[in-house]
């Protein structure tokens, strides 16, 4: 996606509906909301999704109503069929802002993952900053799992949160790879830290609203493939022999 593309987005809305002040719509928290009406949503799964208060969520709703830009069905907001391309705009204006943002701390840049207001990539240069947390495979060494240091560094950027538990790695290094060398990674990861597997499901549940991959299935399947002692045993998985062997490898009990 070019840096011009949510220029050119907003240009062409603006030219096809000239009546509506889209810059005073879009200011603040209402691109947020805009991001995540790219189907029906309550204003209950607005307020979860992002750090708007439910006050607010309302008030922008019912700016954004009396303008036509969105409808209410029952308990659900969606956007009215003439103003479809603003999710896409919001969503490629965040895409933009995110990218930028990491630009300005690394090079290589690559986005896999993001919310309207936090985002995973990939880069070639390590990042210091405070909002900028470590994970990807160079994450693993701090819980007993040291890897071949790769060229490619990966970081999750938070306003949020302090640091990233357990949890979230697994997620991260699924999102980045989903591939059978990946999925062993998450198991050692599971089985070093005695992760809890509603715990597992629970947080791949946040990061699997944007994913392609479903990841709550990936993770359940991950669980009761340690569960079962490799006994049932999905896509990507190892045999429980050389799963037990890798674990031994790295002075994980399994």
């Amino acid at each position: 996606m070019s840096n011009a593309e949510p220029t050119e987005r907003f240009a062409d809305l603006a030219r096809e509906f000239p009546h509506v002040d889209f810059a005073g719509l879009i200011a603040g928290s209402t691109i947020q909301l805009l991001y995540h009406l790219d189907t029906e949503r309550t204003a209950a799964e607005l307020t979860d999704w992002t750090d708007v208060s439910r006050a607010t969520v309302y008030r922008r709703l019912k700016q954004l109503r009396n303008v036509g830009i969105v409808r209410k069905r029952d308990s659900r907001f969606a956007l009215t069929s003439q103003f479809q391309g603003l999710a896409a705009f919001a969503r490629s204006l965040v895409r933009h802002l995110h990218r930028q943002e990491a630009r300005d701390h690394a090079t290589g840049v690559r986005l896999i993952w993001m919310d309207v207001d936090e985002y995973l990539f990939s880069c070639r240069t390590d990042v210091t900053a405070s909002l900028f947390h470590r994970t990807g495979p160079g994450a693993l060494e701090q819980y007993g799992i040291p890897l071949l240091t790769r060229e490619e560094q990966y970081y999750f950027r938070s306003e949020d949160r302090t640091e990233l538990t357990p949890e979230d790695l697994v997620c991260h290094l699924l999102l980045i790879d989903d591939g059978a060398r990946y999925r062993s990674y998450c198991l050692l990861l599971i089985t070093a830290c005695e992760i809890d597997a509603e715990t597992l499901t629970e947080t791949a549940g946040r990061y699997n609203r944007e994913s392609d991959l479903n990841l709550t299935e990936t993770v359940q399947a991950l669980c009761t493939y340690l569960e079962t002692s490799g006994d049932v045993a999905g896509e990507k998985l190892p045999e429980w022999d050389t799963f037990k062997s890798t674990a031994d490898d790295y002075d994980i009990s399994v």
